[in-house]
């Protein structure tokens, strides 16, 4: 079905619309900081400890969760489409197609603004405990 396919691109996207873990970084305060000369190594070391601390990228992780997610939500759909719609073989179509739907929407969105927090989270307190005045 073409419904299904279409909402789990569309989450996915939206997923991938929300990570900034290829792109932000903490602002620091270098004013008064006898750390300054090493901010450039402390950010790369520190983003790379914080992928690896969040568990990877964000998009990867909502896909994977998506897609869990989106067979759980099949399976009910299916059964729950079978008992409303009398047809057992229909009604477990149409249940799929809403279960992958929303199911896959739930955890690619979910996950990626989860795995979003734990990584600004861990690059700034990497940046913190090396020394540097982190402003957000």
């Amino acid at each position: 079905m073409l419904v299904p396919s279409l909402v789990l691109a569309a989450a996915l996207t939206a997923g991938g619309c929300s990570s900034t873990q290829s792109t932000w970084t903490p602002t620091v305060d270098t004013y008064g900081n006898d750390r300054a000369q090493y901010l450039s190594r402390d950010l790369a070391e520190c983003r790379a400890l914080a992928m690896q601390a969040s568990g990877g990228d964000a998009n990867e992780q909502a896909a994977r969760s998506a897609a869990t997610k989106g067979a759980i939500g099949a399976a009910v759909g299916a059964g729950v489409g079978a008992v409303l719609a009398g047809d057992s073989w229909r009604g477990a179509r149409q249940g799929a197609a809403v279960g992958v739907a929303t199911g896959a929407l739930a955890g690619g969105l979910g996950t990626a603004s989860q795995t979003e927090a734990e990584f600004k989270r861990a690059y700034s307190n990497c940046m913190r405990r090396r020394g540097h005045n982190v402003l957000n």
